[in-house]
């Protein structure tokens, strides 16, 4: 368990529950973890108004993208997704980085492309941006590490930051064996999606407030049968928010918000009609579970 200072009693520290055992690391065709028993789908995830993601980990709460936040989210009592950013190492290793570099997250300029994992491995991803700037500085984390501890108890929303991660992303998570608990995320107009739905994968296309993404382009890409659910910034303009969720309803789409700061944001995201909510600040706003009334 994770040690506790009982001086900083705040909701986060006091969430508990069991964390996923490590699973031995496997080859890129090894099959996943075991399913927990009433592990959620991608259709069971979905099914739900709302739902929340921990986006990067939870990354404003806990150094992000480390296995350290994916285990703290982990703890957090109904939370059923946790969303994921990949980069590709010089020596083919996926890493979990929002960046092509390190120097956002670790005050090192590191390009990732360029090292192995032998140097990245010693940088540590600095918590100055969290919700506690004094806890410590957690280690840089490969994507297998996550993978393999998770992929059996929730639904992985994963997205391929650079194009040389897609291809090598796209076969380690078909080497999973569970498509029905992984969602492919890239930009609305992403390459990705025909590939991930040939697997199996559940696809999320993002709205961004550029040309390639709006008017003629959004009806059309709204339509487009490989994106199931589609993304909308949840402080854009109002006429990009409102075209977005025309667009999906038009076509039966579930939509997604993001990114999820503040109480406000959330509320906003559901005045919308928002689905699903992606927020970095997992431990403060999603809701805890409702509890059932006694019988008898």
């Amino acid at each position: 368990m994770i040690p506790i200072d009982p001086a900083r009693l705040t909701r986060r520290s006091l969430l508990s529950g069991a964390l996923a055992s490590a699973l031995v690391g496997g080859a890129c065709q090894s099959p996943g973890s075991a399913s927990a028993p009433g592990a959620p789908t991608v259709a069971s995830l979905t099914a739900e108004t709302p739902f929340y993601i921990a986006h990067r980990g939870g990354g404003g709460d806990w150094p992000e993208m480390t296995a350290y936040a994916y285990e703290r989210a982990a703890s957090i009592p109904g939370l059923q997704a946790l969303e994921i950013s990949v980069c590709l190492s010089a020596d083919n290793v996926l890493v979990c980085s929002h960046d092509p570099t390190t120097t956002r997250v670790t005050g090192v300029r590191r390009t990732i492309a360029k090292e192995t994992w032998a140097t990245l491995s010693k940088l540590e991803v600095s918590p100055a941006d969290t919700t506690d700037p004094t806890q410590a500085a957690r280690p840089l984390t490969r994507l297998d590490d996550i993978l393999e501890r998770y992929i059996g108890q929730y639904v992985l929303f994963i997205e391929p930051k650079v194009p040389a991660a897609e291809a090598p992303l796209l076969d380690r998570l078909r080497g999973l064996l569970n498509p029905d608990r992984v969602v492919w995320k890239q930009t609305l107009t992403g390459a990705g999606f025909g590939a991930a739905k040939n697997v199996g994968f559940g696809t999320w296309g993002y709205v961004l407030d550029e040309p390639a993404s709006l008017g003629d382009n959004l009806t059309r890409l709204a339509a487009d049968p490989t994106i199931d659910m589609l993304g909308i910034p949840v402080r854009g303009r109002p006429a990009l928010v409102q075209a977005a969720t025309e667009a999906a309803a038009a076509h039966g789409k579930k939509t997604i918000a993001w990114p999820i700061t503040t109480e406000a944001d959330r509320q906003h995201a559901l005045g919308f009609g928002a689905s699903g909510l992606m927020t970095s600040r997992i431990a403060e706003l999603m809701p805890p579970p409702a509890v059932a009334p006694p019988t008898g």
